[in-house]
């Protein structure tokens, strides 16, 4: 089976807030609790130490759980030369409180919405992102990658890997394990509610009474598996964008999680 682009929930502008900023909350959750980048953290130290960065800037941050917990795998000595800057076109109000929580003057959370596609503004810096790779189609991904060589900064992205086995799996069968696997992850935001902080009023209202989050949740996180890349298609893409010739790329997979870095010549 091919990658398949369905549509995420989240992706969509008319989606509340409350819904949307509740699913990425467990997912970064989720993600932080299985240390899901703790293979590739160490793909991030060795740009910044490369390049000689001391910003980082976030796109797509959402509620900022993975490059947060990114964030906390940099040896401490990196933490103290370089400050983390998340942003995100629809900036996720929980994200934004977590990261004043951390009153650490080094890591700011925009509140204003910041467009991906336009290289993530005019601050300099290492562009990162972290599960957001899979929301974009093939040609979104070079417009995204083709406004950050404009700029002529480096990136380093994490997101899912596309699962071998899936990938492997004919097309008629799809349909039976999306329902496993969803069924598995609207369960499991049951029990992921109650530890997600800050404890907001609304996450659990629209968990329990009304299940629009673990709804989103299962929907969403079943098809990101169907939307996963591999570094080779992330690699082909990088590749083929204006100036891409003079970036040195690499892409591989830890575990279960895909890294593309992108260091300028």
């Amino acid at each position: 089976m091919e990658r398949v682009h369905l549509f995420e929930l989240e992706d969509f502008d008319w989606m509340p807030a409350p819904i949307r900023d509740g699913g990425t909350d467990l997912l970064d959750l989720a993600f932080d609790r299985l240390s899901f980048y703790g293979g590739v953290a160490p793909k991030l130290a060795d740009v910044l130490r490369t390049t000689g960065k001391t910003d980082i800037v976030d796109l797509c941050s959402g509620g900022g759980g993975g490059t947060l917990s990114t964030w906390r795998l940099l040896d401490a000595g990196t933490r103290e030369r370089v400050s983390l800057h998340l942003t995100d076109r629809h900036p996720n109000r929980a994200g934004i409180a977590r990261v004043e929580a951390l009153g650490d003057p080094r890591v700011h959370y925009e509140p204003a919405s910041v467009d991906a596609m336009q290289g993530g503004g005019d601050r300099a810096g290492v562009r990162t992102m972290s599960g957001a790779l899979h929301h974009f189609t093939p040609d979104a991904v070079r417009a995204l990658v083709s406004g950050i060589v404009a700029r002529r900064e480096p990136l380093v992205f994490f997101d899912v890997a596309a699962s071998p086995g899936l990938r492997r799996t004919p097309l008629v069968l799809v349909p039976i394990a999306m329902f496993f696997n969803m069924l598995a992850l609207f369960v499991g935001s049951l029990f992921l509610v109650p530890l997600a902080r800050p404890f907001r009023l609304s996450r659990v209202l629209l968990t329990y009474p009304l299940p629009a989050i673990p709804m989103l949740v299962a929907w969403d996180g079943t098809v990101s598996a169907l939307r996963a890349y591999t570094p080779e298609e992330i690699l082909a893409i990088a590749r083929s964008v204006p100036g891409g010739d003079r970036y040195t790329w690499d892409a591989g997979v830890e575990g279960r999680a895909l890294w593309v870095t992108g260091v300028p010549g």
